[in-house]
């Protein structure tokens, strides 16, 4: 059902036309869904019926039959605003326009951007703290918007982070697995920030950066004052909630033979492209994008929410392709055979083992995360000795971007990175 007369929708950005992806399976996800529940509806007073918590005391006092022609109602208002999300998203004006500062090293295609040389910097001879990011999104997420920075914000309070953008895989990275990530690119580059710095440095690993950095932080201590992780998973044995759901049905697969599919289509695509991710992440919660673009669709345009909304959608839709045998690593070595946690994960030469960290540690696990939640996240921080856990209430992006992240996140960050990263 169009939500615009034909010659009434507006035009999308370039960027955007098709988005977001997969954009097909989420109108189809949003239509399986509410056809469910319109076949469902008579079944909504029985006891066993899935209500969500915090829908069930409500559904507690219906009375009578449910009205389906009124429930059809309701479904068609909804999709008709999960379109008109989507086309106000695809149309609106902003663009990224947020410079990076400059480069102090480079290799391949991974940078080191040193935020403090940012105009916001206090101190660009602060306490050098090297941030990783995840090898899946772009590194951007943690400079999103001039008011949503967490790396401007820490290089405001005396604070040097640099960020290690790992870039789009080229042809030296191609052939990477997640091993050869951290000898030829982690190691090196926090080498260097140490050695422009004069002194060893923190690091902070934001989702699977995070588990990176506690795989450096475990396997050497040279170069290292302090680890911080921010959502970073580590035990991939639960199978509860939708995510787990999703990895049961990859081992059920098996490993051979997920292993021969990420191999052949990496072979084909010479890496493994962004469209298999964005499947994955859509298949754990198939009913996100519906719900997120129908709220979209009742802000204001011109607010400062909707401006928020639009860069991290958009931040989404610019992913990256993933070296084959990275994702190999990824998706078999630690979805299904969940080395991290079982103690067989070899990186930088050895088995990574968390009890053998033995610098200060701040662990971020957020209440809300559905890419890391507490199952998957929490076993990494109580493993590591002495480790603080803070369990912000949000989402595994609100936790850097989220309009209360500089109080629940960004500035306990701060204060520990203040206390332990010279």
């Amino acid at each position: 059902m169009p939500s615009h007369p034909p010659d009434e929708r507006p035009v999308p950005a370039p960027h955007r036309c098709g988005e977001p992806g997969p954009l097909v399976f989420h109108l189809a996800a949003a239509l399986a869904g509410y056809q469910q529940a319109l076949l469902a509806a008579p079944n909504a007073r029985d006891d066993r019926f899935p209500w969500s918590p915090h829908l069930r005391e409500a559904a507690a006092g219906l009375d009578g039959e449910i009205d389906r022609l009124a429930l059809a109602r309701e479904i068609g208002a909804r999709l008709s605003a999960m379109l008109r999300g989507i086309e106000m998203w695809q149309a609106h004006p902003y663009r990224r326009t947020l410079a990076p500062p400059p480069a102090i090293w480079s290799r391949g295609n991974c940078r080191l951007l040193d935020y403090g040389q940012a105009p916001e910097a206090a101190d660009p001879r602060g306490l050098p703290v090297l941030v990783v990011p995840s090898l899946i999104n772009r590194a951007y997420i943690l400079d999103l918007l001039p008011e949503r920075s967490l790396l401007r914000w820490l290089a405001a309070r005396g604070l040097r982070p640099v960020l290690l953008d790992w870039g789009e895989p080229g042809p030296e990275e191609r052939s990477f697995d997640l091993d050869a990530y951290g000898r030829e690119r982690l190691v090196p580059a926090l080498a260097r920030l140490a050695e422009e710095a004069g002194r060893p440095a923190a690091v902070v690993g934001y989702c699977m950066g995070g588990t990176l950095a506690a795989g450096l932080a475990a396997r050497s201590r040279e170069n290292l004052t302090a680890l911080a992780t921010i959502g970073a998973p580590w035990d991939f044995a639960a199978t509860s909630g939708l995510g787990g759901g999703l990895r049961a049905m990859i081992r059920a697969t098996g490993a051979e033979r997920t292993e021969a599919l990420v191999t052949g289509v990496g072979e084909a695509f010479g890496a493994v492209p962004l469209t298999v991710f964005e499947h994955l992440f859509a298949l754990i919660n198939p009913m996100q994008a519906a719900v997120k673009f129908q709220r979209f669709a009742r802000l204001d345009p011109d607010g400062e929410a909707a401006r928020h909304f639009v860069a991290i959608e958009d931040w989404l839709t610019d992913g990256l392709p993933m070296a084959t045998p990275t994702a190999r690593d990824l998706l078999v070595g630690w979805q299904i055979r969940n080395r991290t946690a079982a103690g067989r994960w070899h990186f930088l030469g050895g088995t990574v083992r968390p009890q053998e960290i033995r610098i200060p540690t701040l662990a971020f696990c957020g209440q809300s995360d559905s890419i890391a939640p507490a199952p998957i996240a929490l076993p990494l921080a109580r493993d590591i000795p002495g480790a603080r856990i803070v369990a912000p209430p949000t989402g595994h992006v609100g936790m850097v971007v989220g309009s209360a992240a500089a109080q629940q996140v960004w500035r306990p960050l701060a204060d520990f990175l203040a206390a332990h990263a010279g």
